[in-house]
């Protein structure tokens, strides 16, 4: 979001006022209607086209990340940041151009719109995907946990690749206190477990973005190249998809105007029989900062209370895990223009 030539810097005070201004209202992603979605005959295996979206993306930063920066991992780090890592990072937008929708493309397609996380503000579109043999929906929104907040967790296990335990735990506890605050139960009132397998799922790419088994990029003849391709088919799980991994509400009425249309579809959630149980044994001790507690077996019902945290109490309980500030989460989520800065 970087400052014009003629505008005078915030001060920090100032520009953490901002940042919660802003993200009260950026954070609040849209959800999908993976349910919809499902019913759409038409829709085809986006697998290709979304593979080919985000490699392209990776690919235009490995050729213009300046030779001057040689291998030097943080400066590519902070070189994708526009593209990968933000609050809607432009990877985003290449998906949403090239990707093949499932189900309803607007909110005003969406027959229980009346719900509130399907405003026109909180809608995302669906797509189908195809892993190992198994058919589920993601929305557009998870490209985004996957890549964005995904850094973010990557950050709060301090870039290690071994993924120390205690330090991917205390990242998802911090994803779960979003979920129950100003990014879901709060606004959009919708928690969505399946933002959190997203966001964890996103982990693993940062790992092996440099230290992937193989990597993603090595570093040859003095600069970084592509190793590998990027699949989907690596990363994508089915608890990244809203109708196995199901949402809770905010209230009643909400998960009321969801339900009344899908058991008229006979839909319900998860839609999918066994997956869950797939799902619970790779997360392990994770599984329950995870999957719905209908996914875990350990509940029935998708109605939570939101939380009383603020977005800074949010904030400052990651702060506490990442080591950085408030200055710093304002760059990582929102950034500034490619003009400055390691350009």
């Amino acid at each position: 979001m970087g400052l014009g030539k003629n505008k005078r810097p915030l001060d920090n005070d100032s520009m953490a006022f901002l940042f919660v201004l802003l993200l009260s209202w950026n954070v609040s992603a849209g959800e999908p209607d993976n349910f919809s979605a499902r019913r759409d005959s038409r829709a085809v295996v986006a697998n290709a086209e979304i593979n080919k979206a985000i490699n392209g993306v990776l690919d235009m930063n490995l050729q213009e990340f300046p030779a001057k920066f040689g291998c030097d991992r943080k400066k590519f780090l902070d070189f994708v940041q526009d593209d990968l890592d933000r609050n809607l990072p432009q990877v985003y937008k290449a998906v949403y151009v090239n990707a093949p929708v499932a189900g309803p493309r607007f909110a005003r397609e969406v027959p229980y719109r009346a719900g509130r996380p399907y405003t026109d503000l909180y809608f995302s579109q669906s797509y189908k995907v195809n892993i190992k043999g198994q058919t589920f929906y993601i929305g557009l929104d998870k490209i985004d946990h996957f890549f964005a907040h995904g850094a973010t967790y990557w950050d709060m296990v301090g870039q290690d690749p071994a993924l120390p335990k205690d330090k991917v735990k205390k990242a998802l506890e911090v994803g779960v206190l979003q979920e129950q605050a100003t990014w879901g139960l709060q606004r959009p009132g919708v928690k969505s477990y399946a933002d959190l397998s997203a966001n964890y799922q996103g982990l693993y790419f940062w790992r092996d973005l440099f230290d992937g088994k193989p990597a993603i990029a090595l570093c040859q003849n003095g600069r970084f190249v592509k190793n590998r391709e990027f699949k989907i088919e690596d990363y994508f799980v089915p608890s990244m998809d809203e109708t196995i991994n199901c949402n809770s509400y905010a209230d009643q009425e909400m998960y009321q105007a969801i339900t009344t249309v899908t058991k008229k579809w006979g839909q319900k959630c998860p839609a999918v029989e066994g997956l869950c149980e797939e799902m619970k044994s790779k997360n392990g001790e994770f599984a329950s900062l995870l999957l719905h507690p209908r996914c875990l077996g350990t509940g029935t019902s998708q109605v939570e209370k939101a939380s009383a945290m603020t977005t800074k109490d949010v904030l400052d309980t990651a702060q506490a895990v990442m080591g950085g500030g408030a200055n710093y989460l304002l760059f990582k989520l929102f950034g500034e223009k490619k003009g400055q800065g390691v350009r």
